[in-house]
């Protein structure tokens, strides 16, 4: 006679309360996220136009800028790809609380480094 084993799960089951404010995090990091990325544009497309009447502006800075705009677009293509599961040909699968708050957390990052760069900017150009 087999006898078989029955296999506990062991995964952790988030409340719907903890799904909720992992959520709401996400989006207030990708709000967030759209906004500052708005605002580089910004200083971007300004910082260009006064390259073109001044050229001995800091063209340094405008191309840290630029770089940094492109490494948002990458991020965020990349977490996008991430959300639906189209990359390596997964099949599309429903994002995991967890895998939102890394998401979350990565954009909070990017966030305060464009703070810091967007400050360094403002501050140059009242000097």
């Amino acid at each position: 006679m087999m006898h078989q084993e029955e296999v506990s799960s062991s995964a952790y089951e988030a409340s719907p309360a903890e799904v909720q404010s992992v959520i709401l995090d996400w989006v207030k990091a990708t709000e967030a996220f759209h906004h500052r990325y708005a605002n580089l544009t910004e200083v971007i497309n300004k910082m260009q136009a006064n390259a073109r009447r001044h050229p001995a502006q800091s063209k340094t800075r405008l191309r840290k800028l630029i770089m940094l705009r492109q490494h948002m677009s990458d991020v965020l293509m990349t977490l996008l790809l991430d959300m639906t599961g189209e990359k390596s040909g997964r099949s599309a699968q429903p994002s995991k609380p967890g895998q939102l708050r890394s998401h979350a957390c990565l954009l909070d990052e990017l966030n305060r480094e464009i703070d810091t760069e967007l400050t360094q900017v403002i501050t140059v150009a009242q000097a």
